[in-house]
């Protein structure tokens, strides 16, 4: 069920006549009533509700509204208003009223505060922070890509220098062993080493072919030899004979 009883109560219901100026029962009969304090929880609104316990008839069904003024009129009488009648129970003990009474004027707080202070509707959901742009991951890809393009750089000179050295030794292998020196090109000559270049490898060969023009044009290269000379004779005179 939507409603829920809050107080009840054993009480003789009881209406004012305007015409008699006096109280009289409510109902056909007069008789103890169970009177009840029900709150709708879906609506939160308050009633208050009767029924004589001999039949079970109904005397009382009134709404409890903001602005109720309800009088405790006696220990066990107390009484109401709204925009019909006035409303008078009177109580079996003392305690029944009590407690019907803290009912009443927790309804009545409740009511009060629900219309001074309604309920705050929910925060509207907060928008997603966009996302963020992958920084991270492009400054990773960054790095990777200019570390590859250095390495492919210090592999194309590493294979250049190593195909230079390799011409200019092959250079060194048809040089006669009678001609010059060796240059000595490895890495481990110097400490100071540097990478060999296109204009190194081009000086070295120009060096190795003057090297070897040098040693064509000499003079102490062999020459084929000619036919020997023959001798002079002595020359023949004329003899002077003795007489």
């Amino acid at each position: 069920m939507s409603e829920q009883s809050i107080a009840s109560a054993r009480a003789s219901v009881m209406v004012y006549d305007d015409v008699q100026k006096k109280w009289i029962p409510s109902g056909s009969s007069s008789g103890l009533s169970k009177v009840h304090i029900f709150q709708h929880q879906i609506n939160n609104s308050f009633r208050v509700v009767g029924r004589k316990l001999q039949d079970h008839e109904v005397v009382i069904n009134c709404a409890i509204i903001k602005g109720l003024k309800y009088n405790q009129a006696t220990n066990t009488f107390h009484q109401w208003r709204d925009n019909k009648q006035v409303y008078g129970l009177n109580f079996s003990n003392k305690e029944d009223a009590d407690n019907f009474a803290r009912a009443m004027f927790h309804a009545l707080d409740v009511l009060s505060n629900a219309i001074a202070r309604p309920v705050a509707p929910p925060p509207p959901p907060q928008p997603a922070p966009p996302p963020q742009p992958p920084t991270t991951v492009y400054q990773q890809a960054s790095v990777t890509t200019g570390y590859q393009q250095a390495n492919g750089q210090y592999d194309e000179e590493a294979t250049y220098s190593t195909g230079s050295i390799g011409s200019a030794r092959g250079i060194y292998h048809q040089v006669s062993p009678g001609g010059p020196q060796r240059i000595d090109l490895s890495p481990n000559t110097h400490s100071h080493s540097r990478t060999l270049t296109r204009e190194d490898a081009a000086q070295i060969q120009e060096r190795r072919m003057s090297q070897q023009n040098q040693m064509i044009s000499s003079p102490n290269a062999s020459s084929p030899q000619g036919p020997p000379v023959p001798a002079t004779p002595p020359g023949q005179g004329h003899h002077r004979t003795s007489s």
